[in-house]
């Protein structure tokens, strides 16, 4: 509920500043009564003035006691019938057991503010708050159960500790989680803002009204007694609060028994259920006496107690059947926030860390108290080792004991800690200690070797006596042991790999492996490695030859290339794959080349590989069409072989797409190609002799296109409603443009002003992208010329608009136009425009006030210093617009608005052949009727799935429109008619649209359209619809008597195959016309005969057909020959 604004009373018509509660408190009760009031329709504004006649009075308490509580007299006349209304009320009050104290009939008949005050929050505390009995105060209830819930914003008051609005945002989030995640990042300077939006979520979320204002909320004026009766909302009766406290105890009892915060725990049984699933101790749980109701809660309080949960109440206030819910509420939260009581094996924690020991390192770990009520006494620790106990010492710090221990033996150990002779819910902890392994290293480094190669290990020792083992793992995992020998405090073993790959050496000691181990070798045979390569090669062109040693290990390749005993100089490189390296070099001179490798120094398989190098040097490759041309039109170039013949191969491509290529001969060893390009960029052409590029091959011809120069920046946010694009005067404008695939040219550029030319830069920025930029200095059109190798653009030129130089801010300037400012129906979005494109660059702000309340103005700017409003009002009424344009307010404020009642939308009424749907390029109608719903604005929308489909409406001034439809696709459009932006009834209506009819895709089959005999005749047939288009089918059959009827079975309703059937009864011609839309299908009208004996039938269609049947004896069936 918003805040209202009673009118002052005459005890507060003039409030100081130190009395700044008092109104606050007042405006406050103002809205918690009508608040109350609502249910009768009723309201006050004047809480001093509108109880005097006792009228308003009476319908509160009838309100709050949810009764009648006798006749009122509707308009009293005298004060005899004001104080018999007052006294009416008043005894109804007293005997439902609120105290009314220093306050009598007078006192309200007269207007008394402060004790009306008074009397009003009695009635607060006793329907909202507290509606039950309790020896509580309400206050401390409250307060308890908000620092249960909110621990880390330490609440001690309901006034400063809530005027940040920050607790308010915690509550809300607390109630509803996620609603506001990020309230500890919220500021308190903030605290008007901080109240508005908590209340808004409160209000959305938990349908909490808004008694109070933000203002007067997060004001240093505000008093308990408003801050309570706002919060009161939270915690009352059947709140957010008192839900979040009922659910979360079914929750924890599993149970969905318990219904109420009050009679439900009168017997104790419950509560104790709480105690225990909480881990606290009951006697005889759970098979206690209900009827011990003072016993049961004694037994609970207690248990409580030793959990650290203090009792609000006791064993016989909770036994009471007229206990208040809040006393309950803040016990049970009491529990809920209470640390659980752990059993013995949980008392203490272990930690340490267990890994990597050694023995004769002193260990040490820490045993942590995890309940207060530990005993340091029943605390007990046993280590096991491989030969017994382990002594430990254990010292306590505190709230922790400091545990150490020395092993002595290599092996498994046990951490078993007791209290209260419970081993812990952790132990045994098993750990294993390790010997120092430290004093026994290997010598022998990691390398490689040869296949078959012998390998000496050494691992040094200072003891023979030390357990010394070797063993050596191949590259298929096969481990053997090697024979070790010791000699003067050194190990030794050898090994010989018998295959390529990483071998792993491991040296153990005392079973364990030592630090320094294992160590590898890199086991490699030359002779898996082979050399393969061309047998030709070109002058000038690299030949590359292969390498291949992926089974030979790992090495290193070496190469040399030799030509009539020089040497040639070549490079080895790696390849995309592993195992394999090229060796490359490139021949300057024909003749024949020898290659050689070696691997790790060892010729391998196919060394030396020969190379016969040819000479293509004399190809000559000329003409224009190789470097560039234009699109559209053709490109040419020749192509002279010499005296070397073969083969030439000519591919154009563009962007990876081969383009069409001629040629024909000009002489025994000259060829002229050609082809056309059809876009602009760059050509590869590669000529081919005998599958080898030609010397300069591929080459690249580049090709323009004017129309490829486009526009990179984007000027969607830089133009205005008019499609022009806005310049600031004495600003730089800066186009840029991509020419990467526009080919060679030049870029030029002209900006015409009202005055002339401007002056405008050309800039490359980088490769590719070139700037167009200059000033604006004048107001007016300005055209941007844009040209590419001198021809202006598709898109030359841009119109622009500069609104001049800057001027000064002048709010007498400023014009306001639009419907908006005059006229405006309630609930729906109007506007109106904000025009200072004359008064300089000012801030504008609009304020629209409403007899009830203000109205939120959405400002959106536009180009030249213009801004676009929008609000919505609430209500039908009179409001008044102010506009200040950097403060000041604008001439002709404050516009008066008259608002309108808004259309109703479902007093709307749609109708026509329109919704039943049609087919693609048909008109489909509907007619729309607004008669009975106001006025309003009406808005069609029709979507398809990929386009939108025209809809023309035309307002026929009489309250009905006709909307005239055309669909443009088949599919299931979605058409939506709005209402002062609301959908009408039916909307959004789905309107099927098909593809045309075609009576040509219309198949007919059956024994139905066939001749037979009457007796035994199958009358059905199918009509297959499928591909046909959107249509109407229309089947009508006349026999020999006249028309027939004819039966039209699917089995669903958009089914496409339709079955039909007839019964004729007589013999005779059948006609059946089947029609798709109107038009017969193919085939159509069929005749179909009829005959009482087979020997007519196949005269019939002997006759008919051409040809004639004869009854066989073996098997007496019909068999047709031509």
């Amino acid at each position: 509920m918003g805040d209202s604004s009673p009118r002052s009373g005459k005890e507060f018509s003039k409030v100081s500043p130190e009395n700044r509660w008092v109104e606050i408190q007042r405006k406050t009760f103002t809205n918690w009564i009508n608040e109350q009031l609502s249910v009768s329709g009723k309201a006050i504004t004047d809480i001093e003035t509108d109880f005097c006649d006792g009228v308003n009075l009476v319908a509160l308490v009838e309100s709050l006691q949810f009764k009648k509580i006798g006749k009122v007299i509707a308009n009293p006349t005298g004060r005899i019938q004001k104080i018999e209304n007052v006294s009416l009320a008043c005894k109804a009050i007293m005997e439902d057991n609120v105290r009314l104290v220093n306050i009598g009939n007078d006192d309200i008949v007269n207007g008394n503010g402060k004790l009306i005050l008074g009397l009003i929050w009695h009635l607060i505390v006793r329907y909202q708050i507290s509606s039950r009995k309790t020896k509580v105060p309400p206050k401390k209830l409250m307060m308890n159960w908000f620092r249960l819930i909110l621990p880390d914003l330490e609440i001690s008051n309901f006034t400063s500790d809530w005027s940040t609005g920050i607790p308010l945002h915690a509550l809300v989030d607390y109630l509803r989680p996620g609603t506001s995640p990020r309230w500890r990042e919220l500021h308190s300077k903030d605290a008007v803002e901080n109240c508005r939006t908590a209340m808004v979520l409160a209000k959305e979320h938990l349908n909490i009204p808004r008694v109070i204002s933000p203002e007067d909320f997060a004001s240093e004026a505000l008093d308990e007694l408003s801050a309570m009766t706002y919060l009161s909302y939270f915690v009352r009766s059947e709140s957010p609060g008192y839900y979040d406290t009922l659910n979360w105890v079914c929750k924890q009892l599993r149970t969905t028994q318990i219904t109420n915060l009050t009679t439900d725990w009168n017997d104790g049984y419950n509560l104790c259920a709480v105690v225990t699933s909480l881990g606290g101790t009951i006697e005889n749980w759970p098979d206690i006496n209900r009827d011990e109701k003072i016993n049961n809660i004694q037994m609970a309080i207690d248990a409580g107690k030793r959990m650290g949960v203090d009792p609000i109440l006791s064993a016989s206030e909770i036994a009471d059947s007229k206990i208040d819910h809040l006393s309950i509420m803040t016990y049970l939260n009491r529990f809920r926030y209470a640390t659980p009581v752990k059993s013995d094996n949980e008392k203490l924690t272990i930690q340490g860390d267990f890994d990597s020991l050694l023995t004769g390192v002193q260990t040490h770990f820490k045993l942590i108290m995890a309940d207060k009520d530990v005993k340091k006494e029943l605390a007990n620790v046993q280590i096991k080792g491989p030969r017994g106990n382990q002594n430990c010492d254990v010292t306590w710090k505190d709230k922790f004991a400091d545990c150490r221990f020395t092993p002595v033996d290599p092996g498994s150990y046990a951490l078993t800690v007791s209290y209260n002779s419970t081993p812990l819910v952790t132990c045994p902890v098993n750990f294993s200690v390790k010997a120092d392994l430290s004093k026994v290293k290997l010598r022998t480094p990691s390398s490689s070797c040869m296949v078959g190669s012998t390998n000496e290990i050494e691992v040094v020792s200072e003891s023979e006596s030390t357990e010394v083992s070797i063993e050596c793992c191949s590259p298929n995992d096969e481990v053997k042991p090697l024979t070790t020998l010791f000699e003067n405090g050194v190990f030794t073993a050898n090994f010989r790999p018998k295959s390529v790959g990483l071998w792993i050496v491991h040296v153990f000691c005392q079973g364990e492996e030592i630090s320094s181990s294992p160590i590898s070798f890199d086991v490699y045979d030359p002779q898996k490695a082979w050399l393969s390569g061309p047998q030709k090669g070109i002058v000038g062109e690299e030949a590359v030859f292969t390498v291949n040693f992926s089974e030979a290990g790992i090495g290193e390749i070496e190469a040399a290339v030799r030509n009539v005993g020089k040497e040639i100089d070549c490079e080895v490189k790696d390849t995309e794959y592993s195992g394999v390296k090229t060796i490359e070099f490139i021949p300057q001179n024909s003749g024949m080349f020898f290659v050689y490798s070696k691997f790790n120094n060892t010729e391998i398989t196919g060394s030396p590989k020969s190379i016969d190098i040819l000479d293509p040097g004399q190809i000559l490759v000329t003409g224009e069409g190789l470097t560039r041309g234009m699109k559209g039109k053709e490109c040419m170039f020749q192509v002279n072989t010499g005296d070397l013949g073969g083969n030439i191969h000519v591919v154009v491509e563009n962007e990876g797409k081969e383009v069409d290529t001629s040629w024909r001969e000009a002489g025994s060893s000259t060829y002229i190609f050609s082809y056309v390009p059809t876009r602009a960029g760059t050509y590869k052409i590669t000529v081919l002799w005998d599958d080898r590029p030609v010397p300069g091959s591929p080459f690249y011809a580049k090709i323009t296109d004017r129309s490829r120069v486009t526009l990179i920046t984007d000027l969607t946010d830089l133009m205005d409603e008019n499609g022009a694009l806005a310049l600031v005067c004495g600003v730089e404008t800066c186009l840029k443009y991509d020419i990467s695939s526009a080919g060679p040219g030049r870029m030029s550029a002209a900006v015409l002003s009202p005055r002339g030319k401007l002056k405008v830069d050309l800039r490359t920025v980088k490769k590719e992208e070139v700037e167009v930029a200059f000033t604006a200095v004048e107001e007016g059109d300005h055209y941007i010329h844009i040209y590419w190798s001198d021809v202006p653009l598709d898109s030359s030129p841009i119109l622009s608009y500069c609104p001049g130089p800057i001027l000064p801010i002048d709010h007498t300037k400023v014009v306001i136009e639009g419907k908006g400012r005059e006229t405006a129906r309630a609930l729906v979005p109007a506007e109106f425009l904000i025009n200072g494109r004359q008064a300089g660059p000012g801030t504008p702000r609009a304020l629209l006030k409403g007899v009830k309340r203000d109205v939120d103005v959405d400002i959106k700017p536009m180009k030249y210093d213009r801004y676009k409003c929008t609000y919505i009002a609430p209500n039908p009424g009179a409001y008044v617009l102010f506009v200040y344009w950097s403060e000041q307010l604008v001439p002709g404020c404050p516009f008066k608005i008259t608002v309108s009642s808004k259309g109703a939308s479902d007093k709307v009424k749609v109708t026509g052949q329109g919704l039943r749907g049609g087919y693609v390029g048909q008109e489909l109608r509907l007619d729309i009727d607004t008669t009975e719903a106001g006025f309003g604005e009406i808005k069609v929308n029709c979507h398809g799935e990929l386009r939108e489909a025209r809809c023309d409406v035309f307002n026929q001034r009489n309250g009905f429109y006709k909307v005239h439809m055309y669909p443009r696709e088949a599919c299931r459009y979605r058409l939506e008619i709005t209402y002062d932006h609301e959908h009408v009834p039916g909307s959004p209506f789905k309107i099927p649209v098909g593809e045309p009819p075609d009576p040509r895709k219309v198949k007919v089959y059956g024994p139905g359209v066939q001749d037979g005999l009457v007796q035994t005749f199958e009358s059905k047939f199918l009509v297959e619809t499928v591909g046909a288009g959107a249509g109407q089918l229309a089947v009508r059959i006349r026999g020999p008597r006249g028309a027939f009827k004819v039966n039209i079975q699917r089995e669903e309703e958009n089914d496409r195959t339709v079955l039909c059937s007839y019964d004729p009864e007589e013999p005779g011609e059948y006609v059946i016309g089947v029609k798709w839309s109107g038009r017969h299908v193919r085939g159509s009208p069929f005749h179909v005969h009829l005959f009482e004996s087979q020997s007519d039938l196949d005269n019939y269609l002997g006759n008919k057909r051409g040809f004639f049947v004869e009854k066989t004896k073996a098997n007496l069936q019909w068999r047709a020959e031509i």
